[in-house]
């Protein structure tokens, strides 16, 4: 019995870790996609169950060759005809900032698939930050996480793809630094552009 709930831990509820996910073509992730956008319509209920899975899997696949862009939109728009985009993107966010704090139920392959999850939901929506809204809670939840990466997942990834890790806590803090110096330049901008408006106008220019 113990050793049947430690498989079921150590593979947590991934359709792939991230080393299967980056083995996959464009053609597989969208056959994925579609598969699972299928599954939704024919269920009764649950709907947005087989949606969660394929977010999952293409979030946690390395998008160096930015892979979320070209396939994710299917499931965004399910998702919001069923109301439920943002409720999945947090208990997916959820579900790995667990993950990451309990490594020793998670094998290395599969606490790593869960900070490539975190590292690229925080690149997709690092644009959309604002000083309030869903984007900004999602990036402050994973800094306040204060994950540590194991070490076994650290050199997981370096022994696979020869790239270090950087905690998606850190990650998260530094993209709302930036922000928050963004909207402070932003802010300064408009009375200098005042300024020189008046200037000219004053100079008869």
């Amino acid at each position: 019995m113990f050793t049947f709930v430690f498989c079921m831990q150590a593979q947590a509820g991934l359709l792939f870790n991230y080393s299967q996910l980056a083995l996959k073509d464009l053609d597989q992730m969208n056959k994925l996609v579609s598969d699972k956008v299928k599954e939704s319509k024919k269920s009764a209920s649950g709907k947005a169950v087989p949606l969660k899975e394929a977010l999952q899997a293409v979030y946690s696949r390395p998008n160096d060759d930015d892979m979320i862009e070209k396939v994710v939109a299917p499931l965004r728009t399910n998702l919001d005809n069923l109301e439920s985009w943002e409720k999945t993107i947090s208990q997916l966010t959820d579900e790995a900032i667990n993950a990451l704090k309990n490594p020793r139920a998670f094998k290395p392959v599969v606490q790593m698939t869960y900070v490539i999850f975190l590292e690229n939901l925080l690149a997709e929506v690092k644009p959309y930050i604002k000083s309030e809204g869903f984007e900004r809670k999602i990036v402050e939840r994973i800094r306040d996480a204060q994950i540590e990466v194991s070490k076994e997942a650290v050199n997981e990834r370096k022994l696979r793809t020869m790239k270090s890790t950087v905690s998606p806590s850190e990650l998260a803090q530094k993209i709302l630094s930036q922000n928050i110096e963004k909207a402070e330049s932003l802010e300064a901008t408009p009375g200098s552009a005042t300024e020189s408006s008046a200037e000219k106008a004053s100079s008869g220019k």
